[in-house]
């Protein structure tokens, strides 16, 4: 008589199998939240529900953790993209390379940006308030870096830096959002050399 085995997944540190369980998580996000439970989630990293349970409560504590982790690695991904000077670069051209910086980081981790970007049905409200938090802190930046490099281009007094700001951070987002809705049209080399010919276009 022959016996099937049942296949266990195979035993990880607590830390690293707690990143593989939220990364499963943020791989069901964009069917929408309520696809993301604790059996969907079990299945998707291969591992027993047993094991889930293990790091995470209920479902409410799995989704709140996942969030917070995408939430802190955005914005490091978004604040490690801008310049923080100009030193090296003209500010025409450091503005094309944090958003090349920034659309590479859309493409390396698309269920993340996806969760930014494009926040499926069912995003929880505190999420979108902290997304929105984060955004303001970053968009007050990119006004300071705008005047900034209005006044190191010179001749441009006339051009309203805080309106600057907001067209610089709404380039950027519509580029990482072609970029996730439609990438064969929309590729990074595309959307960078048009965000320099636009930067340059103000000299």
């Amino acid at each position: 008589m022959s016996t099937t085995r049942r296949k266990y997944a195979r035993r990880l540190p607590p830390e690293q199998r707690r990143e593989q369980l939220l990364d499963a998580a943020l791989s069901l996000i964009p069917a929408g939240f309520d696809t993301v439970t604790m059996e969907s989630v079990a299945r998707a990293a291969a591992v027993t529900k047993p094991v889930l349970y293990d790091l995470f409560a209920n479902r409410a504590e799995l989704i709140s953790a996942l969030l917070q982790r995408e939430a802190a690695r955005a914005t490091d991904q978004v604040l490690a993209a801008l310049p923080t000077d100009f030193a090296t670069r003209s500010p025409d051209d450091a503005f094309a390379d944090a958003v090349r910086v920034f659309v590479l980081a859309v493409v390396e981790c698309p269920d993340r940006w996806r969760l930014v970007l494009l926040p499926p049905e069912g995003t929880p409200h505190e999420f979108r308030a902290q997304v929105e938090r984060v955004r303001s802190g970053v968009l007050a930046q990119v006004e300071e870096l705008a005047a900034v490099g209005l006044r190191q281009l010179g001749g441009l007094d006339d051009l309203d830096s805080a309106l600057l700001g907001h067209a610089m951070l709404a380039l950027a987002e519509m580029a990482g959002r072609l970029v996730l809705t439609d990438p064969e049209r929309f590729t990074p080399d595309r959307l960078v050399a048009f965000v320099t010919r636009i930067a340059h276009g103000l000299r």
